[in-house]
């Protein structure tokens, strides 16, 4: 099939895959196939956990900076914690942004011997309970409840790609592995340096994840969704939803026929305040080799033969044999300092530096 120029991405009801499925499914295929994104509303998530996260978000990022280092990603060989402004890269190029990653609590159990990757298990960082009260109980809770929609959004992506539902949970995701978030805060323009440009985050997809569900905190604008012929097609905050996209973890699995979209985010306009948003991930475990399934030809070739993409794929050769080691390369590869500090032998044979 010809590549299809899609304008906007849709909007799905999860209440509809109760009352009527079949309407349901035949809506998200699509989505899947050609665009690799959708809303979701109609979902369980209560707003007042999200008014709290929100405010949570802004009172971290509002926190001094020495406070904040006190979490700083560089204490973690797990890659969790603050990232301060334009520390991470993509595409060799600064993203203008704050993060604060987190997970599911779990305690680092490598040692050495083991995969290296297992390193990527591991305590979060959190502020103390006295800087932020109620931060980390939000923000588990959260992630929670954002793995939970992820898994029942998942098991429906399997029914409408004419799958059982757990085909693609049963083998590849543990019920105790670590998934991931991410406090985001991107600095609108006039808050940028000038010669930094407006790249909040460049053009990428996101490599490893199953599914990642994205909440837009404060309604501001810059996500932006490229369609299979190469256009860039705005993303909006759409109040109560949940932005949704497949991750190239799924698209391999499912032979390319859930898209993994390019996407990226512009910095706020001028006179805009910064945007914030929280994005949760869905991924398969580390240690499995990623064998693709057997999907049905009458889906199989619906398939876009074209999709014009800005993203790399780096160390994409690794992927299906090795996505442990793959995961790992790749946050060497966007956190440097951390990546360096942690794995500097890694690095240094997969010609990653400062």
């Amino acid at each position: 099939m010809s590549a299809i120029d899609f304008t906007s991405i849709p909007v799905l009801d999860l209440a509809k895959a109760t009352r009527d499925k079949i309407v349901f499914l035949a809506e998200l295929q699509h989505a899947l196939i050609h665009i690799g994104f959708f809303y979701v509303k109609g979902h369980k998530i209560p707003s007042d956990l999200l008014n709290s996260l929100t405010k949570q978000t802004i009172a971290y990022f509002n926190l001094p900076l020495d406070e904040k280092l006190k979490t700083d990603k560089t204490n973690s060989p797990a890659f969790l914690g603050y990232s301060s402004l334009g520390n991470e890269t993509t595409k060799d190029k600064k993203d203008n942004r704050e993060q604060f990653d987190f997970a599911n609590d779990h305690p680092s159990t490598w040692t050495e011997g083991r995969p290296i990757y297992e390193r990527l298990t591991g305590p979060n960082l959190w502020p103390a309970e006295e800087v932020l009260p109620g931060f980390r109980q939000t923000l588990l809770s959260f992630q929670s409840q954002a793995q939970d929609l992820a898994e029942t959004l998942i098991r429906l992506v399997a029914e409408a790609l004419d799958l059982e539902p757990n085909a693609l949970l049963d083998r590849y995701v543990l019920p105790c592995q670590q998934h991931r978030a991410k406090l985001i805060k991107y600095p609108a323009a006039d808050q940028l340096n000038p010669l930094e440009g407006t790249q909040g985050v460049g053009p990428h997809r996101d490599t490893g994840p199953f599914l990642s569900i994205l909440y837009q905190a404060n309604g501001l604008p810059g996500l932006q969704v490229q369609n299979h012929a190469g256009t860039w097609i705005d993303a909006p905050a759409i109040p109560n939803t949940f932005v949704v996209n497949i991750g190239t973890g799924l698209e391999y699995l499912v032979q390319n026929v859930a898209v993994a979209t390019t996407h990226r985010v512009l910095s706020p306009p001028a006179g805009c305040g910064p945007r914030y948003s929280i994005p949760f991930f869905l991924r398969g475990r580390l240690d499995q080799k990623l064998i693709p399934i057997d999907i049905p030809q009458r889906i199989l070739d619906q398939r876009p033969q074209t999709v014009v993409t800005d993203s790399g794929h780096q160390f994409h050769q690794l992927y299906a044999n090795d996505p442990g080691l793959y995961t790992l390369l790749n946050r060497i590869s966007s956190h440097r300092d951390v990546g360096i500090k942690f794995y500097p032998q890694l690095a240094k044979d997969h010609s990653i530096s400062h």
